[in-house]
């Protein structure tokens, strides 16, 4: 019996030490799941070339992380080195704090931001694709060093163990994994972990490597297909990255419907041209006949050949290309377009009625009154009663953001802070929790001001 007694209160500690350390990392990873990307600032440090920084700016670009590239050239590092911990890069800053090493700085931003698996098979398959991936890079260095150091004929002979036995085995091992993973989508399980963006950093890199390019430009694709094919899938799915589009976004020289397009590129890391039409010159742009409809927003690509109107399909489009919008999650789809309809279709567009539109004087101020006392504050409680019943009150939809927080928060600047609205303040002041999440929300995503 004492003897039971004891295995039963140490297993019950056992227990409950484990469940308080879940517990703990679930509160951790919750709560960097709810801060906002826009809170932290980041530096990247690494050469003017794809090497082992590439990886950390896919894996910082695929999270939304606004982070600065810094990318130092040859002559500079002399002077640069002993400014970093082990005199080498990568180097990672966040908020001040310096972090090297390649492995260390993946493994920390995969833990972070929701790329490291939890699994200890799926962990050690992705460490092991990661070390064979160096492997084969450290072999293509010290053919380049050979070269150096030993001539041409040395370099050759190097080339040869590279294409004919070091390289075959790695890349070999490389695409068994993934033929023996459960889809070939992904390098590891079913979701992107940081080996997926350290092959795909090691594919940018080897297409930028004159030495393995002349290895395995004719081989790689017949040898190892469906390796070739994943890794080709996998910097597709970079395309935004690496071929900056030249987008432009029209709009009028205000917030309006063109404020919650502007933030949402923004939070993208999307460079694009915001052209801002002044009133006096849109009689002529409207009849240039470039904008469908004769209305903005419109946003245009002349290298996709996009051309998108109306607000709302833009930010339906744009966001579900970039995970704003879920489609697979028929609930949280609805629930945001509900949101973005709410603010557009019921508020909005009385806004325009009462304000640009050519009506009698008379008729505007019988809308304008009629909106501001029997549409807005039935709107706003519902909105609000509908926002506390999501589960974070930090999101208006889930636990993350959805194109509905970026139409809230261009829509609360636009109109309920616009001096033109006046009306709306005191309604909003009656509503505190709509207040709290848009002054939550508003800095992480400012990019415009009144």
């Amino acid at each position: 019996v004492i003897i039971g007694c004891v295995f039963f209160f140490s297993s019950r500690r056992r227990h409950t030490r484990s469940s308080l350390v879940s517990w703990a990392r679930r509160c951790v990873q919750e709560t960097v799941s709810t801060q906002s990307t826009w809170d932290l600032q980041m530096k990247l440090y690494y050469f003017d070339m794809p090497g082992r920084g590439e990886a950390i700016r896919l894996l910082l670009f695929h999270a939304g992380i606004k982070f600065e590239d810094f990318r130092i050239k040859a002559e500079q590092w002399p002077d640069l080195k002993k400014k970093f911990e082990l005199g080498q890069l990568p180097c990672l800053e966040e908020n001040g704090k310096l972090m090297c090493q390649t492995y260390a700085i993946m493994e920390y931003l995969g833990a972070k931001y929701g790329y490291l698996p939890k699994s200890y098979d799926e962990l050690y398959r992705v460490i092991f694709i990661m070390n064979t991936c160096e492997e084969l890079f450290l072999k293509a260095m010290s053919t380049a060093s050979v070269r150096s150091m030993f001539g041409e004929e040395g370099k050759k002979v190097q080339a040869k163990i590279l294409k004919e036995t070091e390289g075959p085995l790695r890349l070999a091992a490389i695409e068994k994994k993934l033929k023996e993973n459960c889809t070939q989508e992904f390098i590891v399980g079913k979701k992107w972990t940081i080996a997926d963006f350290y092959i795909t950093g090691f594919y940018v890199g080897f297409l930028n490597n004159p030495i393995l390019v002349e290895a395995y430009a004719e081989t790689i694709k017949k040898k190892y297909p469906v390796l070739s094919e994943y890794a080709e899938k996998k910097l597709k799915s970079f395309s935004h990255y690496y071929h900056k589009c030249n987008t432009k976004l029209y709009y009028f020289d205000m917030p309006g419907r063109g404020e919650m397009v502007r933030i949402l590129l923004k939070n993208m890391n999307t460079p694009f041209e915001d052209v801002r039409i002044k009133p006096e010159d849109w009689p002529k742009e409207k009849a240039s006949g470039k904008f469908e409809l004769q209305q903005l927003p419109v946003m245009t690509c002349d290298s996709c050949s996009i051309n998108f109107c109306q607000s709302d399909a833009i930010m339906q489009r744009v966001g579900a290309k970039f995970g704003y919008l879920p489609l697979n999650k028929p609930e949280k789809q609805y629930k945001s377009v509900c949101w973005c309809n709410t603010m557009n279709k019921d508020m909005i567009d009385f806004c325009g009625a009462f304000t640009f539109y050519p009506h009698p004087p008379e008729l505007k101020k019988k809308i304008r009154d009629g909106f501001f006392t029997n549409n807005v504050p039935v709107i706003f409680e519902a909105m609000e009663n509908r926002l506390k019943l999501n589960k974070s009150q930090d999101f208006l939809v889930g636990k993350d953001y959805t194109i509905a927080d970026f139409y809230f928060v261009g829509f609360w600047r636009g109109f309920v802070l616009h001096p033109l609205f006046p009306e709306f303040k005191p309604i909003a002041d009656k509503h505190p929790a709509l207040g709290a999440y848009f002054e939550h929300n508003n800095k992480p995503v400012s990019y415009t001001h009144l």
